[in-house]
């Protein structure tokens, strides 16, 4: 797992500057229309680009291993390369319906938008949409960097498209609303200049090949419309959300998109960066049929995300005010407006396990070719979201929305469980379930000793000093008691770190 982990700190900086873009779209507009306009403009190409990405990460990245082990380096670059000018291809017709049909889009993606506010969300929509053939292209090529261990590469991208953004935000409130738009598609296209180095020291040569008839692309296309489906369903929740929130009231978009934001900040950091570090090594199991093997890696893979994603999970509920409240509150985003943001914070963040678990053990059924399962599992989510969101927004308005997704991130986790143990036995061994159990008891403790600092202090210190105190005094804790409860992964991290030095 030490992968796992350098690629942590290095997703860390790129979701801090992701916070960035969210601290200045909250300081420059924050819950206005402009604001709600942004998040609906930047999230449908987003869309796209996260489903394609997410499709042939999860489907191309095993049949390019069977490729290389059959057929050697150059037919797997060949395949790689016609994939590319064929995703480029479809890119540019579907970026074309996008944007002949953007008001169609925005009216599904925001169904409370009226007049000015609808228009504006088209006008950006339609400038945001010119950018998804780069975004789709290269989204092949993070794959392919990742197959070939430049994983630092992949992720780091993220980081320019965030800093010309933030630059855009600043321009756009002194200049007008519609240089956002522009920030949008300058920093989608351009965020991928820093992969050329690394694809030309790979030894990669693009050509133009095209050939829909190919028998690995043909082999890819009958399994990617599942992919698409399984791999979609986070987005699908929230875009679920979002359109269902923006007839609550003005604001309620940005509301639920930064609680989201600082969700995705942790999941973004640990489960994203262990499921890309591990399943192109799942994959090889899974391509060997080593059932064994390919359980130990994603039994390691859950007691990683866990020593992690817990205590965060439990932070995020405990702090969720005050943590909102020290990132966002400033300019135009309000003590009210972190008010609404922290309670939706605090239902999403108990969701978070779920997620981490779900995504996980969903790359077991793609590493022995079985798409069905996850989509069926997708599926099921996404209608009961649906179904739980429609009840309960009427009783709970905005917190109905994250409550019901994340009920449908917990049922979705336990089934794909339930699956993954018929299919290669049990991934949750013996051995995992006491390290999780461990993991589990160390931070309730840190919760509970944390939060009783934090409401000591507070009078005395101020809110922000109490929060930073406690979060220190959280991670000295939780240290401490996962080494009395012997955790073998913490030992093991330590094991690492000495060696290294």
């Amino acid at each position: 797992m030490k992968t796992s982990y350098i690629l942590m700190i290095v997703t860390i900086i790129s979701k801090v500057f992701g916070l960035a873009r969210e601290k200045a779209l909250a300081h420059f507009f924050g819950t206005s229309m402009v604001a709600d306009v942004f998040l609906v403009a930047f999230q449908i190409p987003m869309t796209f680009t996260n489903v394609i990405s997410g499709a042939t990460a999860n489907g191309y990245i095993p049949l390019y291993n069977e490729v290389l082990e059959k057929r050697g380096e150059k037919k797997a670059n060949d395949f790689t390369a016609n994939l590319s000018n064929i995703v480029f291809l479809f890119a540019l017709v579907l970026s074309v319906a996008g944007i002949v049909f953007a008001e169609g889009l925005v009216s599904m993606m925001a169904i409370g938008f009226e007049a000015e506010k609808f228009d504006f969300a088209v006008f950006m929509t339609r400038v945001a949409l010119l950018s998804l053939c780069a975004t789709s292209v290269f989204s092949i090529f993070k794959a392919y960097l990742q197959v070939k261990r430049h994983f630092i590469v992949s992720i780091a991208h993220a980081i320019i498209m965030n800093i010309i953004i933030i630059f855009s935000m600043a321009l756009s409130y002194k200049l007008g609303g519609s240089y956002l738009a522009y920030g949008i598609l300058a920093g989608f296209v351009f965020q991928y200049v820093i992969f050329l180095p690394y694809l030309k020291k790979t030894g990669y040569k693009h050509n133009l090949s095209f050939n829909i008839k190919d028998e690995n692309f043909v082999k890819l296309l009958k399994i990617i419309l599942p992919v698409i489906i399984s791999t979609s369903v986070i987005e699908l929740n929230f875009i679920i959300s979002k359109s269902l929130s923006s007839s609550l009231f003005s604001g309620a978009i940005s509301s639920l998109n930064y609680a989201y934001k600082l969700q995705s900040f942790v999941t973004g950091i640990v489960v994203t960066s262990i499921v890309t570090a591990v399943y192109p090594e799942m994959a090889k199991f899974g391509a060997k049929k080593d059932y064994v093997g390919l359980r130990h890696q994603t039994g390691d893979a859950l007691v990683t995300m866990a020593i992690l994603v817990i205590p965060a999970s439990i932070g995020l509920f405990i702090y969720s005010e005050p943590i909102v409240k020290f990132l966002f509150v400033g300019g135009a985003f309000s003590k009210q407006d972190a008010y609404i943001t922290a309670t939706v914070l605090s239902f999403y963040a108990l969701g978070i396990i779920a997620i981490g678990i779900r995504e996980i053990i969903s790359r077991v059924f793609y590493t022995v070719m079985d798409a069905k399962t996850p989509v069926v599992n997708s599926v099921i989510m996404v209608a009961i979201n649906v179904i739980l969101s429609i009840v309960l927004i009427k009783k709970l308005q905005i917190r109905g929305l994250a409550l019901a997704t994340t009920l449908s991130f917990i049922i979705g986790a336990v089934m794909i469980y339930i699956s993954a143990r018929r299919k290669v036995g049990e991934v949750f061994s013996k051995d995992v379930v006491v390290e999780i159990l461990k993991i589990i008891v160390a931070s309730v403790t840190m919760g509970i000793l944390s939060k009783l600092l934090f409401d000591f202090v507070t009078p005395r210190l101020g809110e922000i000093m109490s929060l930073i105190l406690a979060i220190g005094a959280a991670g000295v804790v939780y240290l401490a008691m996962l080494l009395l409860l012997k955790s073998r992964e913490i030992f093991n991290i330590i094991d690492r770190f000495r060696k290294r030095k």
